[in-house]
């Protein structure tokens, strides 16, 4: 997720957070407003926070890189690509 309203979507370039396969990253009230556009009823921002590089970090089953080596190491609040760092979002929508 980003900070913003239901009209904020981020379009990264080339990749974010290094990876290639990130196309749209929405807003919290951007994907709550997709998801009723979808037919979804009763939808709710129930939880927003940072990710923070104690959750995503390297451990012994996971090796490879990890969150903090894909942020700024200047300001932690970006991505290495320059992009804001990313925000975990949960929802809660009903099919009707």
């Amino acid at each position: 997720m980003v900070e913003g309203d239901e009209n904020t979507v981020l379009v990264p370039g080339d990749r974010y957070a290094q990876m290639r396969n990130v196309f749209f990253i929405p807003s919290a009230p951007a994907l709550k407003q997709w998801l009723e556009k979808c037919g979804f009823v009763d939808v709710r921002i129930v939880d927003m926070n940072r990710t923070s590089t104690d959750e995503q970090r390297g451990t012994s089953w996971m090796t490879t890189e990890s969150l903090s080596d894909f942020l700024d190491p200047d300001d932690s609040s970006k991505t290495i690509e320059g992009y804001p760092a990313p925000l975990r979002a949960v929802l809660v929508a009903k099919k009707p």
